[in-house]
């Protein structure tokens, strides 16, 4: 029996199908790097991170590191806007919005040494509890805010606008716009404290994180059309739940209909290849048989009578 070609072929078309929808999915991220200055990297974690570009889709999970004089800003997907200083180490633990599902809101994130800027988008103004900012010696939470957190030792804070709370085994303390604060140990209460009393670290880091102009993407012409604001030339943004469902089954489809279309052009020449090759055969078994046939009707030779 002879085998059907074309099989390996229709199987590669379907493995890069498969190959291109897991692409569409690394899509699916959580911010986008608005602006980069010297050596900034992100990855799974900071043994595997590599150089950020411009416009660069930055995942959940994902640590992002900067050098001594480097820096990046980071625009997620609510709007959201957190700007990392120099010789600081962060992490997107759990990043997701979608417009259409408020109660699913979540962020977590993490500050592991250096200092930080956060400007909160939509997700913080319509779900505040779903932030949460992580320190060593405390979790922020916030209530449609603009603030600063540098680690020198201790955790210092500076609220620029609304209010951030600060919570660890020792309780809740909650700072105002225009106020800093300082948390010595994850065993004692946050405290606030005079702009002077700020180490020289951490004032150095206010002092240029502050001086960012940054600003909120979900403005009230974003929000009336309801659609998350990135850069112009920015890498494909994260697409809502639905439009990437349809997205996905119709590339499905596609690659179904290519499937098919390819598998079905081979197994048909593969036929056609068989049928000639039957024919053949039979044609050459025909013409042995009426040959034996002949011979046999054939009068005997009188000559052997």
């Amino acid at each position: 029996m002879r085998k059907i070609k074309g099989r390996p072929f229709a199987s590669a078309i379907l493995a890069f199908g498969i190959a291109s929808l897991i692409s569409a999915a690394s899509a699916f991220g959580a911010a986008v790097v608005q602006e980069s200055k010297g050596d900034v990297r992100a990855g799974a974690t900071p043994a595997q991170s590599n150089p950020v570009v411009l416009n660069q889709r930055v995942l959940s999970g994902s640590s992002v590191i900067t050098a001594p004089g480097s820096r990046v800003t980071l625009r997620f997907d609510d709007g959201q806007v957190v700007a990392l200083h120099e010789n600081t180490e962060f992490r997107i633990v759990e990043f997701y919005y979608r417009p259409q599902e408020p109660a699913a809101d979540r962020a977590v994130l993490v500050l592991l040494r250096g200092a930080l800027r956060v400007v909160t988008g939509a997700l913080g103004k319509r779900n505040r509890d779903a932030f949460e900012l992580h320190v060593p010696h405390a979790t922020m939470g916030i209530r449609g805010t603009d603030f600063m957190v540098a680690i020198v030792n201790s955790t210092y804070l500076s609220v620029l606008k609304g209010t951030v709370a600060a919570t660890n085994v020792a309780g809740t303390v909650a700072f105002e716009a225009a106020t800093f604060g300082s948390i010595a140990t994850p065993l004692s209460l946050a405290v606030t404290i005079p702009e002077s009393a700020l180490p020289d670290a951490a004032s150095s880091a206010f002092d240029s994180l502050g001086a960012l102009p940054i600003t909120r993407a979900d403005s009230a012409a974003g929000a009336a059309t309801n659609k998350i604001k990135l850069p112009e030339n920015a890498a494909p943004r994260a697409q809502e739940e639905a439009d990437f469902g349809q997205e996905t089954a119709d590339r499905a489809h596609e690659l179904k209909g290519d499937l098919g279309r390819e598998f079905g052009k081979e197994v048909s020449e593969s036929a056609r290849e068989l049928k000639g090759d039957l024919g053949r055969e039979s044609g050459k078994e025909v013409s042995e048989s009426a040959r034996e046939g002949a011979r046999d009707r054939a009068p005997l030779n009188p000559k052997r009578q």
